[in-house]
């Protein structure tokens, strides 16, 4: 009952947390274990939060020991059905970490029919590679098979997570369930030698989840990869941009790191040359303070006053509602980025901690805000939920005009300010990169 209960409040969160979550091969999930989830880890606590939001059936969890700070956050763990594993640096120096409990605890929770939640990779940090997946995984899933004799049928579930900004309010999620699959094949490496029936499975695992994610080598890699993905969005494909087909589009990322890599090894000259005229292209933007959107077919052939126009009377138009909303929703929707700011916790704790910290601020302050209505403008029940709808949608008007605003001071810097020779150089660097993005599709069909 209290799981089902806390199960509501994560997805209302995660709706109004996550512009949008893209979920693709719901047909492979399965509801009955016994059962192993695998999953990449980018973004701390939010993974979990969004793999328990997808699921039916109640599942347990595999979390760093570290998190188990006290009794009473073991108690509530416990209920939860996390199972702590111990890594080196949650132990005394000079100790080697024993999960021979938490292994044991694992196999009574796949025995009762049970679904478990790891992440092989064993920490978290805010970038899209794969890192090294761990071979704990691969070892409680064939333990256990070992122990009930390979009749258990054991399967596990690689789910694959992608953010278009694991650290950004509104971002979009892609999550892609891949299809299960039975661990008896390595039986027989297993009896063998188990170290090599781990070393095996634990390699299945690493590729069953690097086919729908972003594949990088190093930060620069990666940074390539998301210039190159904005670029080819814009202007080879705009059908798939992130906020139009975000489905779409962030499939077409993990297509992009593919063909990025086979360059970089079909021809390197080529891939170098693209890579210094993309960091180039962008640099000039950034100086600018410009978007690729601004050197598009589409917005050149657009008439500049009639932009101009546009852009005022919609913000004549809007401009009660922006500063109803900035009123009602400023103070909830600054105080989570102040928290964390404050308790200066590491990058990949940006989301869950605003997540949970607007958890409790929105409600609070609307509540407050409705008492104040209600005593001052003498209002029944009916008119404060008149009140708090219009706090919520007057919320996200608020973003749009805020977020238009700020495209709005681009516009009139690009048709105002910027000179025109600025505008000639990043137009040709823009032929230029889309003239080798021809060669290189030319040069991967061969």
């Amino acid at each position: 009952m209290i799981y089902r209960f806390f199960l509501q409040i994560i997805k209302i969160s995660l709706f109004f947390f996550f512009k949008k979550i893209v979920v693709s091969g719901k047909k492979n999930l399965l509801n009955n274990g016994p059962l192993i989830i695998v999953t990449n880890h980018p973004n701390t606590f939010m993974d979990p939060l969004i793999i328990v939001s997808i699921m039916k059936q109640q599942i347990g969890f595999l979390a760093n020991a570290g998190i188990f700070l006290n009794s009473i956050i073991t108690r509530i763990f416990s209920y939860f059905n996390v199972i702590p594993v111990f890594r080196k640096k949650d132990i005394a120096p000079g100790e080697k970490p024993n999960n021979k409990k938490s292994f044991l605890k694992c196999h009574e929770y796949l025995d009762k029919k049970g679904i478990i939640l790891i992440f092989p990779e064993g920490n978290s940090y805010y970038e899209l590679k794969l890192r090294e997946i761990k071979t704990g995984t691969a070892r409680i899933a064939l333990s256990y098979e070992s122990l009930k004799g390979y009749d258990e049928n054991l399967k596990i579930l690689p789910i694959s997570l992608d953010y278009s900004d694991s650290i950004q309010f509104r971002s979009m999620v892609s999550v892609t369930i891949g299809k299960p699959f039975s661990i008896k094949k390595y039986k027989q490496l297993f009896l063998k030698d188990e170290s090599t029936g781990v070393l095996a499975l634990t390699e299945t695992i690493r590729n069953e989840l690097e086919k729908n994610i972003p594949n990088t080598a190093n930060k620069k890699q990666e940074q390539f990869l998301l210039k190159s993905h904005k670029f080819y969005t814009t202007f080879n494909d705009p059908k798939t941009n992130l906020h139009l087909n975000p489905k779409q589009s962030l499939a077409s990322r993990v297509q992009i790191s593919k063909s990025l890599i086979l360059l970089n090894k079909n021809n390197h000259n080529l891939y170098i040359d693209t890579e210094m005229k993309l960091n180039q292209f962008f640099e000039k933007l950034n100086e600018e303070k410009i978007t690729p959107g601004f050197f598009t077919d589409k917005f050149l052939r657009k008439n500049s006053s009639l932009v101009f126009i546009g852009y005022l009377v919609k913000f004549i138009l809007l401009a009660p509602i922006y500063l109803f909303g900035i009123v009602s929703n400023y103070i909830p929707y600054i105080f989570p980025s102040f928290i964390f700011k404050t308790l200066k916790l590491d990058i990949e704790y940006k989301t869950p901690t605003q997540m949970t910290v607007g958890l409790f601020t929105f409600p609070l302050f609307y509540w407050l805000e409705m008492k104040f209505i209600e005593y001052y403008l003498n209002i029944d029940l009916w008119g404060s939920w008149v009140f708090l709808i219009a706090f919520v949608i007057s919320g996200y008007i608020a973003m749009y005009y805020w977020t238009e605003l700020k495209r709005f001071k681009r516009i009139v810097h690009f048709y105002i300010f910027m000179k025109n020779d600025k505008k000639i150089s990043i137009s040709n660097l823009k032929n230029e990169i889309l003239v080798n993005i021809e060669i290189a599709k030319a040069n991967l069909k061969q």
